[in-house]
């Protein structure tokens, strides 16, 4: 299961991202199994936030900027 961006590519440990119009790294993409969700952890201001989100949706204002292959 995985989440995705708007442009459906799947969210990745260290990608950087926008998140309504604000730079953020991807710290972890976490697979909540009982309850079928995806906790997104990011780095945005220096701080640490967390953004669940549903298995396998898109539209949450997440936009891929680059990935570190």
């Amino acid at each position: 299961m995985c989440g995705f961006y708007d442009d459906e590519q799947k969210i990745k440990k260290v990608d950087i991202a926008t998140l309504n119009n604000e730079y953020i790294t991807i710290l972890s993409a976490k697979h909540i199994k009982y309850n079928k969700t995806m906790d997104i952890t990011y780095h945005i201001n220096n701080e640490e936030k967390v953004f669940n989100i549903p298995y396998q949706t898109t539209g949450h204002g997440f936009k891929l900027i680059n990935r570190a292959d």
